[in-house]
C-alpha cells in the first residue's frame, strides 16, 4: 500500500524532531511503500524517498503549497498520514476527498486551528497519544487515542554499572524551555530538597515568540533561589546522543500535565525512574506519582522514591508505548481505510 508520510521535518540531528525518521522507517517496514513529505530536510539515513518542500532553504510558504500540491498530483498513494502538521492536511484534504484517498492525522497537542478545524471534516481517523489531546473532540469516532509510541531498539543502550551511574539525588530533564513544560515546579522543587540534590537540564528555547520570555523567567528564578550552583543548563543535543546520556542518571523529572512526553518513555526505557506529574503517570500507565504538583509534595515524593529496575520500565515502555505496537493499532484503521 502506498502512504504518503507528511511531517515537519527529517533530520536525524534535531533534538526534538529527528524521531519523525524512525516513525517513517516503522511504517515501511509494516509493509507501506511509504514516501515521505517535509517541511525541511536535513540529516538523515532513510533509503525511502523523502521529499523537501524547501523549508530549509527558505522557500516561502507560498511556493511549499505549490511544492505540496505538485507532488500531491503526481505522487500514487493510496493513503495519507500528516504527522504533527494540521496546515499540510488543510492544504490536502481538498485532493483527498475528490480522490477518495483516506487521510489520517497524528496530533498530540491541545489547540483547534483553522487548518484542524477544515481538515477534521475530510480525515477519517485522528490518532492521538494521550485522552486530554484534541480536547475539541471528544466523543468523536474519528478520534482514536493509541498511546505514544517509542522505537525500543533505537533506545536499547547498554547497561551502565550502578556504580557509574550519577547518584538519586542528581535529576535529569530533558524538554525544551517552554513554558508547557512546567519547568518552574521542577525548579522550586528543587529549592525544597536537600542541597545534595542538583539538576541537569538538556533543552533550548524553540518558538521565537514565547519561549525566550520564559527561558529568562528561568534564569531569573536559578537566582532568586539560589539555585545557581544546583542547576546545570546544557542546552540541546541531538537525539542520538541522549542515548549516551540517559543510562547515567536515575531519576527523570517532568512537570508536563496531562499528555505523554517522549522524553519521559526515552529516558524509562533507558532505565530511569520517572517524577512526573499525575496526569501524565495515569496516561503511561503502572507509574507512581505525586499526589498533586505542590512543589512541596514532588519534593516529598522524590526523597522517598526508590528507583525502578531496568526490566520493569522497559516492559510499561513496550507494552503501552512501543513505536511496533502502535503502528499496528494505527495501521488496522489505515489498511481498511476506515
Amino acid at each position: 500500500m502506498r502512504l504518503l508520510f507528511i511531517t515537519p521535518k527529517i533530520d536525524e540531528s534535531h533534538d526534538d524532531l529527528a524521531f519523525a525518521s524512525l516513525w517513517a522507517q516503522a511504517f515501511a517496514d509494516a509493509g507501506y511503500d511509504v514516501t515521505v513529505i517535509c517541511t525541511q530536510k536535513g540529516q538523515t539515513s532513510l533509503t525511502i524517498p523523502v521529499v523537501s518542500l524547501g523549508g530549509e532553504q527558505g522557500a516561502p510558504r507560498w511556493l511549499q503549497v505549490l511544492r505540496f500540491w505538485k507532488i500531491l498530483l503526481t505522487t500514487p498513494h493510496e493513503r495519507a498520514f500528516v504527522h504533527m502538521t494540521p496546515r499540510w492536511l488543510f492544504m490536502g484534504c481538498w485532493y483527498w476527498w475528490l480522490k477518495r484517498i483516506p487521510s489520517y492525522l497524528w496530533f498530540t497537542h491541545y489547540t483547534n486551528t483553522l487548518s484542524l478545524k477544515v481538515g477534521s471534516r475530510v480525515v477519517k481517523r485522528m490518532f492521538a497519544a494521550t485522552k486530554e489531546c484534541l480536547p475539541h473532540y471528544e466523543g468523536s469516532p474519528k478520534k482514536v487515542v493509541t498511546g505514544h509510541g517509542i522505537d525500543t531498539s533505537f533506545w536499547t543502550t547498554e547497561e551502565v554499572a550502578e556504580d557509574q551511574r550519577e547518584p538519586k539525588s542528581h535529576l535529569l530533564a530533558v524538554h525544551r524551555i517552554s513554558r508547557s513544560k512546567r519547568f518552574e515546579i521542577t525548579l522550586k522543587t528543587l529549592a525544597l530538597l536537600p542541597p545534595e540534590y542538583r539538576l541537569t537540564h538538556y533543552g533550548r528555547p524553540q518558538d521565537p515568540r514565547f519561549d525566550p520570555t520564559y527561558q529568562q523567567e528561568i534564569e531569573d528564578l536559578i537566582r532568586d533561589l539560589n539555585l545557581q550552583d544546583r542547576v546545570e543548563l546544557k542546552g540541546a543535543v541531538p537525539m542520538h546522543e541522549l542515548r549516551r546520556i540517559y543510562p547515567y542518571y536515575q531519576l527523570f523529572i517532568n512537570m508536563v500535565p496531562q499528555t505523554i512526553d517522549k522524553t519521559v518513555l526515552e529516558a524509562m526505557y533507558c532505565g530511569l525512574t520517572p517524577v512526573i506529574n499525575r496526569g501524565q503517570a495515569e496516561a503511561i500507565g503502572e507509574v507512581p506519582s505525586p499526589q498533586n504538583d505542590d512543589p512541596e509534595t514532588v519534593a516529598t515524593f522524590i526523597k522517598q522514591l526508590c528507583p525502578r529496575s531496568r526490566e520493569s520500565l522497559q516492559q510499561v515502555v513496550t507494552e503501552g508505548h512501543g513505536l511496533r505496537k502502535l503502528i499496528e493499532k494505527m495501521g488496522a484503521y489505515i489498511q481498511a481505510g476506515n
